[in-house]
């Protein structure tokens, strides 16, 4: 049999150069020297007749090759842990590195308190966290680099699961100081379209569907001053009089609560929501503390903040 050819462990060291993406960090993981770890991967690469990485830019860039054994030899090897536990009588340890993505105000005020806490319990699992829009956690989970992430935005690929785990409230917020300089006017659309605004992305859709959603407008002529995607910047320059902006609720209080005179423009009366939903692929094999992470979260993360 071909398997006869393969050394076991090489499956498992090229599973963690997979997903770390580096022989140094994979080493550190395994605890093996990374000489030893370039060593087994070339080993491999011998044994298979295929090229695994390529190294592009520093980086180290899994082939298709790659890809598929990883596909196919991550299931099995947890196939094999699973039926190891089974024969021992031994609970899956809790231990190894698990990748989350998340968005950063959501990953700030949410996600890292809490894991803070759990790591205090389950002081073997290690977390390593990417920061970022829902495009790149959207492409960092399609090449394995993250068990799970967080998003604010859909994702339209069928590869990629989504659940709706949280709901925040977003509001358009100006400083105290700029809205009265203009209480004599009323806050419908001549008001509004006077104003200075600081977008987070080109075409402004957040701002888009603030107004889409409380004024059933869609064709608002904005004078965009700044545009930035984080919404703590955002925050900074709207605190500082750049322009009003859409702020997550939670924010906003926070900010109020340090002092900050802000001023939430009145809409509808029916709060415009984010939704914030957990993101993985469905084929993924997932370490015993990826999943007990994931359970974690899903079952502590609150539903909403308003």
């Amino acid at each position: 049999m071909f398997i006869d050819r393969v050394n076991l462990n090489q499956l498992r060291i090229f599973e963690v150069v997979y997903t770390t993406r580096s022989m140094t960090s994979a080493a550190q993981e395994l605890h093996l020297t990374q000489s030893g770890v370039s060593q087994h991967m070339r080993s491999l690469e011998n044994v298979l007749g295929v090229k695994l990485f390529d190294r592009i830019k520093q980086k180290l860039v899994p082939t298709a090759d790659a890809d598929m054994l990883y596909q196919q030899s991550s299931k099995a090897l947890m196939e094999i842990e699973h039926g190891l536990c089974s024969v021992t009588g031994k609970e899956k340890s809790l231990t190894g590195t698990v990748a989350i993505g998340v968005p950063l105000e959501f990953g700030h005020d949410i996600v890292l308190p809490l894991l803070s806490h759990l790591q205090q319990e389950s002081s073997e699992i290690c977390f390593k966290f990417e920061v970022g829009l829902a495009s790149r956690m959207n492409e960092l989970i399609l090449k394995g680099q993250l068990d799970f992430a967080f998003i604010d935005e859909f994702i339209g690929d069928r590869r990629v699961c989504t659940e709706r785990v949280y709901d925040e409230v977003l509001e358009l917020c100006i400083s105290a100081d700029h809205f009265k300089k203009n209480t004599a006017r009323k806050q419908g659309q001549s008001y509004l379209e006077t104003l200075p605004y600081v977008g987070y992305k080109t075409g402004e859709p957040l701002l888009r569907s603030w107004f889409q959603h409380h004024l059933c407008k869609s064709n608002f002529k904005l004078d965009v001053r700044a545009y930035v995607e984080d919404a703590y910047c955002v925050s900074q320059l709207v605190i500082g009089g750049a322009g009003a902006g859409v702020l997550p609720g939670s924010l906003l209080k926070k900010l109020q609560d340090m002092g900050h005179n802000l001023y939430a423009l009145k809409g509808s009366g029916k709060a415009l929501k984010n939704s914030i939903s957990l993101a993985w692929i469905k084929e993924r094999t997932f370490t015993p503390a990826a999943s007990f992470v994931m359970e974690y979260l899903r079952r502590e993360i609150p539903k909403s903040v308003h």
